[in-house]
């Protein structure tokens, strides 16, 4: 049967063979991605290869000069790929052995694995050692391969409960799957051991040691070898900082502020969240009001607290919510503001809204990871600003600038939130799928840059059905076991298990990405197309 093909947002297009970890269906994906890199169409940004689809990204703005819609022309694209005669030859994968120490000090698990399944601890090191694992797919964290499949004797099912902490380079199993855990991070697959080595190096010109296609042989090494395994050398420490001043000093950081600019596309394939702004209209506007290109980095600052005192000349621009004030003057939003040397820029949070963007002509310098500034502090990747650190800006001498009045964006008056219904939406009962669309939803307090988890009444599906691993975006909707709703964002894993119901039209991302924990909202029907229009309308400025 030809795959399935249908659009996971206005930005991304599926192309599925199933629901199930089959090496047949694998190869297709792999076929497919191969053949696509080869044979890109304008407009592609990524692909992410998973199990059983292939999720493809791409930028709808530069694909308007065709009769047809975008969505169509990228899926014309890929069945045209689809229908190209097979290769006759396979590209070979490439092998990559790695060493596990199975001490039970690194293998908290092992004991109890070995009982449950009825086999010896040597026996369960020996099978897991005996085949060659396939790279499914790349998800979770950057670096984190799937692998499988492990032998029949050592499946296991994951923990009840999530281990806090997993330290990085631990080899676990879930299922019929095995994997290494690349950062320090919770986690609920069964511990059998430990690599010395080093999944992902962000520093590094190439920062994953694995990718989607790969085989993986483990072989076995004991505890003092671990421990004397040669390391690459830790980056080096930055160089202290000079006497001279930065541009701009912290006097206090509030509860969560980053650098942040239009995030890191291109890495998703290997599990690194795409980042960026969380509200994109108001970072884009603000680099807009101190004529900046779009994709500077700003602060994003969350919930207010953030006092910056300048020491050099500035022309600053604030959106977004929230309050702002200069040397306790309070400043408009939305429009560019002088600021003379050693003058003070508070932020205060004033609902409604949750987040406020400073720009900054010149735009602030952070360090550029993977081809962005933005920070992602749970995957290792930049930090949170901090009290007395500095901030550098760009650019040469001050130059002020002349700039028109640029109005913030206009809201729908109601708390609705436009949704395309997802591709496992039809897998809710008939009941919970018409209560989607009627009960009011209200953010519970796990709400941040990952995703916000939604309180009401519990949801279910017709039937309980396991789900392969598939991609995911900012504005997926997830259903979770227990009936919950979990509305992903910026920061979230760029593939996951849960059945995805939803998917919230981009142009009301900003919004959601405004909402305080406590507030509600209701989920208005949209079509895919309409969708699709509304956001190319935003993009070319015709809103």
């Amino acid at each position: 049967m030809p795959p399935k093909i249908y659009p996971l947002s206005e930005t991304a297009i599926v192309v599925e063979w199933g629901n199930r970890i089959d090496d047949t269906l694998h190869r297709q994906v792999i076929r497919l991605n191969h053949a696509l890199l080869k044979s890109p169409f304008e407009g592609l940004v990524e692909t992410v290869p998973a199990y059983a689809s292939l999720t493809v990204f791409y930028q709808p703005e530069q694909l308007t000069k065709h009769s047809l819609s975008p969505f169509l022309q990228v899926k014309r694209h890929l069945e045209n790929l689809l229908n190209q005669p097979a290769e006759v030859t396979f590209e070979t994968p490439r092998l990559v052995k790695i060493p596990v120490c199975y001490d039970e000090s690194l293998g908290y698990d092992l004991n109890e694995m070995a009982e449950t399944n009825g086999i010896s601890q040597e026996n369960l090191i020996q099978l897991h050692q005996q085949k060659t694992y396939r790279v499914y797919m790349m998800g979770f964290l950057p670096g984190f391969a799937y692998l499988g499949p492990v032998d029949n004797t050592i499946t296991c099912a994951r923990k009840a409960s999530p281990r806090a902490k997993v330290e990085a380079g631990s080899v676990g199993i879930a299922g019929n799957q095995t994997g290494i855990y690349p950062l320090d991070s919770p986690g609920g697959w069964q511990i059998i051991g430990r690599t010395p080595l080093r999944m992902f190096e962000p520093e590094k010109p190439s920062p994953f040691l694995l990718k989607t296609g790969d085989q993986v042989q483990f072989y076995a090494i004991d505890l003092a070898a671990f421990q004397q395994w040669p390391h690459d050398a830790l980056p080096a420490t930055p160089p202290a900082r000079t006497t001279t001043e930065p541009d701009v000093l912290v006097l206090k950081s509030g509860p969560y502020a980053t650098l942040q600019d239009l995030g890191r596309p291109g890495f998703r394939a290997s599990g690194v969240p795409l980042s960026g702004a969380m509200d994109q209209a108001a970072h884009c506007a603000a680099n807009a009001q101190v004529g900046n290109l779009t994709n500077a980095a700003t602060i994003e600052c969350t919930m207010g607290g953030l006092h910056l005192l300048f020491q050099k000349p500035a022309v600053v621009a604030l959106t977004g919510a929230g309050a702002g004030f200069v040397n306790n003057r309070e400043i408009s939003f939305y429009q560019p503001h002088v600021l003379a040397p050693q003058e003070v820029l508070e932020i205060r949070f004033k609902p409604p809204g949750l987040r406020t963007y400073v720009a900054v002509h010149g735009g602030f310098q952070g360090e550029p990871i993977l081809g962005s500034q933005s920070v992602c502090p749970l995957i290792g990747i930049g930090a949170l600003l901090k009290k007395d650190s500095g901030l550098t800006i760009g650019g040469n001498e001050f130059t002020p600038i002349n700039h028109v009045s640029f109005p913030p964006p206009a809201t729908l008056p109601t708390n609705a939130v436009r949704v395309m219904p997802g591709p496992e939406f039809d897998w809710m009962s008939t009941e919970s799928q018409a209560q989607f669309f009627e009960q009011t939803f209200s953010l519970s307090q796990r709400c941040d840059r990952m995703g916000s988890h939604l309180n009401a009444t519990p949801l279910a599906l017709q039937q309980t059905r396991e789900m392969c691993s598939t991609a995911v975006a900012p504005g997926t909707i997830q259903l979770t076991p227990g009936g919950q709703l979990i509305l992903l964002m910026n920061d979230c894993q760029t593939t996951g298990g849960y059945p995805r119901v939803g998917q919230v039209a981009a142009v009301d991302l900003p919004r959601v990405a405004q909402l305080i924990p406590g507030e509600t909202i209701h989920f208005q029907h949209i079509e895919p197309s309409e969708a699709e229009a509304l956001y190319l309308a935003q993009q070319t400025g015709k809103s």
